[in-house]
């Protein structure tokens, strides 16, 4: 079963969000041989393809989860790939789904992810007019403003040109823009990966109207970990996305910031000195994304921050790193 759901920020005020995986065949780029070196995700999408009325079947079910629960609702739907790529979705199925979710009152937002490149003005525009009234997201992997960073350290095959025209023409098809920001990729210092996502937001807000600060985990089979296995490679501190939220709220107040601390506190995971306390700010980073309420984050008790001070101060990078 992958579909769940959780606390959320829904069209800029608490709610509950409805988290959908479809089983499409996944990301294009993984099945030529060209994934992002952080990601896992397609290695779990489907070995055998599902009928499309089958994918819709699912999208219902899915929703049965909500039934019953206090709203506002967010459906976010994630396909492991684009939800514009027709080799994932037909036109058709995209309509369908939504039209079921236009149907639902209690759905205030809708949110779908594509890579750059398979964003297309009349696939945008066609679901936009069918979720007429309803907060439309397109999120878009940016991962990095840096196109060297992009290419080097995430083989992300898209440059930030293409970002801006894949946002452009979401804007002009009448949906918003969520970007993803990647917070620590590979071959970065702690607070090289800092300065990275910080400048990213300030060369992409103006065509954002939500950011995801996406902290890098571990998955399984990819580059990342391999590299972590060697002590090549840490996940980031709790600490730095800490810094990065406080700074882009403070700077952009009337955008939103979200952030899903995924693994907080284990060593696969975004920590800081892997007590207890690194899963307390895991869900104060949640409850401030959910709300986007800052002394959630404001008042953290400082346990380990000397220490990470000490890193960003260095500007070391991992390897150069004895304490974990």
């Amino acid at each position: 079963m992958s579909y769940w759901i959780n606390e959320d920020n829904v069209a800029g005020a608490p709610g509950t969000a409805l988290f959908i995986i479809l089983p499409t065949i996944g990301c294009y780029r993984f099945r030529i041989g060209k994934a992002c070196y952080m990601c896992a995700y397609p290695a779990a999408a489907p070995k055998v393809r599902w009928a499309q009325d089958a994918i819709v079947g699912y999208v219902r079910e899915a929703l049965g989860k909500i039934e019953g629960e206090k709203g506002p609702f967010a459906v976010r739907i994630f396909t492991s790939g684009s939800f514009f790529d027709n080799g994932e979705l037909k036109p058709e199925t995209r309509r369908r789904i939504f039209e079921i979710l236009a149907e639902k009152k209690e759905v205030k937002e809708i949110v779908v992810e594509s890579r750059s490149e398979l964003v297309r003005y009349n696939a945008v525009r066609e679901l936009a007019e069918i979720a007429e009234g309803k907060h439309f997201e397109v999120a878009i992997g940016l991962e990095t403003a840096n196109d060297d960073i992009a290419d080097v350290s995430i083989n992300k095959g898209n440059t930030f040109e293409e970002f801006v025209r894949a946002a452009e023409i979401t804007h002009q098809a009448g949906a918003k823009v969520k970007t993803y920001l990647l917070l620590k990729p590979i071959f970065l210092s702690e607070r090289d990966a800092i300065e990275d996502v910080k400048g990213s937001i300030l060369k992409a807000e103006p065509y954002t109207d939500t950011f995801s600060i996406n902290i890098t985990d571990i998955q399984k089979g990819t580059l990342y970990e391999r590299l972590w296995e060697k002590k090549e490679y840490r996940p980031p501190w709790l600490w730095s996305a800490v810094e990065v939220l406080l700074w882009a709220k403070r700077r952009f107040p009337e955008k939103r910031i979200l952030s899903d601390p995924v693994g907080a506190g284990s060593k696969r995971g975004p920590h800081n000195c892997l007590t207890d306390y690194d899963r307390v700010i895991g869900r104060a980073i949640k409850k401030f994304s959910a709300t986007q309420d800052l002394s959630y984050i404001e008042n953290l008790k400082p346990e380990c921050r000397e220490r990470w001070g000490y890193v960003i101060e260095s500007n070391l990078l991992d390897w150069q790193l004895i304490m974990w």
